[in-house]
Order: C-alpha cells, then sequence, then structure tokens
C-alpha cells in the first residue's frame, strides 16, 4: 500500500522493493503519491561500494558471524533507496524490506501503537541497522522512519537475504526476530515506566577477581527483582574490557553508552534509551561498551550523564562492575545505595577484596552499612570456610550462595537463566536471597 498527504509529508510504504520514494512541493492531486524507480547508479556495484557495505553488515551484530563471501553477497543485493528531509516511512508487519540501514543524512525511527501514538524514538547514525517488524510478529505496532535532513536507506528485502545466506538464513531469521521482540520489550517498558518517574537507587557488582560469578549473580538477581517489577529494573554493565550481560541473558546489544556518546548532544537521550534491551522476565540490559576501543569514551562525566537519563522509570538500577576500578565504576560505587562484594573462597581473592574493601572504606569513604558481601561457592570443594573467610576480610558474610555446578552455563546455552530454568538451584535461590538483601536497602517491597 502507498499513500502520500502532501500538507503532512506522510507516506504509507508497504513495499519499498529498493525505489527511491520523493515527493514533490508542486500541487498535485490529493491522495496521490509520486514514486521515482530512479536507474541503479553506475558504480552502485563498484568494489569500494560493496566493500563499504559488507563493512556495514559486518558492524551489525546479526550479521557479524558471517563468512566474507557471504557477507559480499547480501552487500550486491542492498539498494538505496532515498528519503528526503521531512519524509516518512511507516512500516507495518508486513513491509516488504526486512533490513534497512542508515547509510547516509540523519533520520528519527518511532514505533507507534495501534493508536498512532509514538512509544519509543530512536535517532540511529550512519551504519545502523534500522529495526524492522518480523514478519511474522505482533500487529500491535508499527514502525516509522522520519527524515530529519536528506538520508539515503539501503534495503536488503527477504527475497535476497533468501538468495545470499543459503544455509545461514535460519540463524540469520532468528536474530532478526529477537531484535524485533526486544523492541516490543522495549515499547512495553517505555509504557510501564511512564507512570513512574522517581530516580532509581542503584545496587552495584563487584568482585576483585575475575571469575568469581558476580555477573551471574548480577543478571539472576536483576531478574528477581524485575519479576517483582516488571519493565522497571535496569541491569547496568559496567565489566570492562567486556561485558558477557547480554550474552549471558541470550540479547543482542544493539547500542551502548559509548555508542550513544557518538551521537550529536541533542541525541544523547534517546539513542541511550534506545540502546537498552529488555529480557522476558522484565529486566532491561545498558552495556556500557560494545568494543575494547569505546573504553576511553566511558569516564566519570558520561557515566554521570547516562545515570541521569536512565534512572527516572526504574524501580532499582542493579550495576555489574566486574573487577573494573575505573572512572565509570567509581562514579557508581559513589552513588549506590548497597555495594555488593562478590568473592569466592579462594586464598588470591581473599586478598584482593580486602584490599577493595580498605580502598572503599578509607579513599573512598563508603560506610559500612551499604556493603555487603556474598560468598560464592565456585566449587565443590574449598580451602577456606566461612569463619575463616569473614576472619580475614573483617567482615560478616550475609548471603552464601552454593557450589551449583555447570547449572549456569546451561541455563545460558538454552537461552535462559538460571532462575528461570531452575527456580530451586543454588544461584537462583541466592538472586532471591541477594534481591531481598538490596530491597531492604533501597526499600523496595519484595
Amino acid at each position: 500500500m502507498r499513500g502520500g498527504v502532501l500538507g503532512e509529508r506522510w507516506y504509507i510504504i508497504g513495499d519499498l522493493c529498493a525505489r527511491e520514494v520523493r515527493e514533490t512541493h508542486g500541487p498535485r492531486e490529493e491522495g496521490a503519491s509520486e514514486e521515482v524507480t530512479g536507474p541503479t547508479p553506475v558504480n552502485d556495484q563498484a568494489p569500494s561500494v560493496l566493500q563499504s557495505r559488507a563493512r556495514l553488515l559486518e558492524m551489525a551484530s546479526v550479521f557479524s558471524e558471517l563468512s566474507d563471501g557471504t557477507l559480499r553477497a547480501l552487500a550486491r543485493r542492498m539498494r538505496p533507496v532515498s528519503l528526503a528531509a521531512g519524509e516518512t516511512l511507516r512500516l507495518g508487519a508486513q513491509g516488504g524490506d526486512l533490513v534497512i540501514f542508515l547509510a547516509t543524512g540523519s533520520c528519527e525511527g518511532a514505533i507507534l501503537d495501534g493508536a498512532g501514538k509514538v512509544v519509543l524514538t530512536r535517532r540511529p547514525k550512519p551504519g545502523d541497522l534500522l529495526i524492522l517488524p518480523a514478519p511474522r510478529g505482533s500487529d500491535r505496532f508499527v514502525t516509522s522512519i522520519h527524515g530529519l535532513s536528506d538520508a539515503t536507506l539501503l534495503t536488503l528485502d527477504r527475497d535476497g537475504l533468501m538468495e545470499a545466506l543459503g544455509s545461514d538464513v535460519e540463524a540469520v531469521s532468528i536474530g532478526l526476530d529477537k531484535l524485533w521482540e526486544q523492541e516490543l520489550a522495549a515499547a512495553d517498558a517505555a509504557q510501564a515506566q511512564e507512570a513512574w518517574r522517581a530516580a532509581a537507587p542503584i545496587a552495584a557488582f563487584f568482585s576483585a577477581k575475575g571469575g568469581s560469578g558476580a555477573t551471574t549473580l548480577a543478571i539472576n538477581t536483576g531478574a528477581a527483582l524485575a519479576d517483582k517489577y516488571p519493565r522497571q529494573v535496569l541491569l547496568l554493565d559496567l565489566s570492562e574490557p567486556f561485558g558477557h550481560a547480554a550474552l549471558l541473558a541470550d540479547l543482542i546489544a544493539t547500542g551502548s553508552i559509548a555508542g550513544a556518546s557518538k551521537a550529536p548532544l541533542a541525541d544523547f537521550t534517546k539513542n541511550l534509551r534506545g540502546a537498552i534491551v529488555n529480557h522476558r522476565s522484565g529486566l532491561g540490559v545498558l552495556p556500557a561498551t560494545l568494543r575494547p576501543e569505546e573504553l576511553d569514551l566511558l569516564n566519570a562525566e558520561l557515566t554521570t550523564r547516562a545515570l541521569d537519563v536512565v534512572a527516572p522509570g526504574q524501580r532499582v538500577i542493579v550495576a555489574d562492575l566486574g573487577t573494573s576500578l575505573g572512572e565509570a565504576s567509581l562514579v557508581v560505587i559513589e552513588r549506590a545505595q548497597c555495594l555488593i562484594i562478590v568473592v569466592p573462597p579462594e586464598i588470591a581473592a581473599m586478598t584482593d577484596a580486602r584490599r577493595a574493601l580498605a580502598v572503599f572504606r578509607d579513599i573512598m569513604g563508603v560506610p559500612a552499612s551499604r556493603i555487603e558481601v556474598v560468598l560464592n561457592q565456585r566449587s565443590p570443594h574449598t580451602p577456606l570456610d566461612k569463619a575463616a573467610i569473614e576472619s580475614v576480610l573483617g567482615r560478616q558474610i550475609a548471603v552464601t550462595v552454593g557450589f551449583d555446578g555447570s547449572k549456569p552455563e546451561e541455563a545460558t546455552l538454552s537461552g535462559s537463566l538460571a532462575i528461570q530454568r531452575d527456580p530451586s538451584s543454588y544461584i537462583a535461590r541466592g538472586a532471591n536471597d541477594i534481591a531481598r538483601l538490596i530491597g531492604a536497602h533501597v526499600k523496595l517491597k519484595l
């Protein structure tokens, strides 16, 4: 279906099919639209053009694992579509083009509900994938793309995907469906948070030694909190240099705090909120970075700005700091109402945890009442018992999480969280205990 209203410069596009859609500014009959199918540019298949498009595809998480040959085959099937400033493309669940990238210019993507109300907006950067409804997805929402300046979109239709992907088509289709499901969850989250504008308190997870299980506990604790407050609990992944929260939650990360900072200042809020991906448990996940080279962008000022943006509408923010004591983590620790120190019963981990506690107490001035120690039994037999650990740390252990073997990893491989897959597991019980501990600190009813 194609139509246009001259006054509002609004188009409803059922199938782009790589045609250029333009609007003339001269008089024309009401309800008419002008469709221009321009000739393919002479250099549309030039090696340099195909290489840049293949690189664009490679940077998108859904296509990042494809071979170079498959990426080039997809690049050959991408077609440009012009979007003039002021024009709007509105795409429903039956849109012909399955994948659209912003190549040049600027635009704003929006998700609208059945009544036409905008529930979620974001402003992509050139090279970003614009997420569209899956063909068999929900018809509760439609996507619109509004040109803020003259822009060029690159489209891939379903036939092109099928022809180029071959045996990879199923994996990519699952990824695209997952992205749209995350968009639907983001729209639901925006609606749930609209009525609650109080700034959320912060509960931070820290471990002085890698491999302590802090991320696993942070994710499952966040899910336990989200069970009571769905779409109002946010997990902030500040683990450096590689954050794994989205991966362990079987989510596809589409943006980050560092990535949002690259956009113009006026677009920061929309892009930051658009970087939050939502798990079916009701937990939102916001990565700080997606690539190691983004670490330099993640400073104290940016982290403070990000917290100020995402805190309203959430009941609690759970921050996974990993082992980092960089600027971003220090800002979170200073603002946290509850600091969870995760320690495994290992000699080296005890030594490092004791040093970290001294930093928090003597240098940062974190009140002892805000700090809780969680013992995570990462192996079936440990050389240190609870009393010995408390003696070394000079702190009582608030929660002990029993050894759960490979259950956390098995849950991840099955596409779920341990707290969902096996509510009676030690990880699940420990996450619920930590959630109650956090609730007592930040005054949440659980």
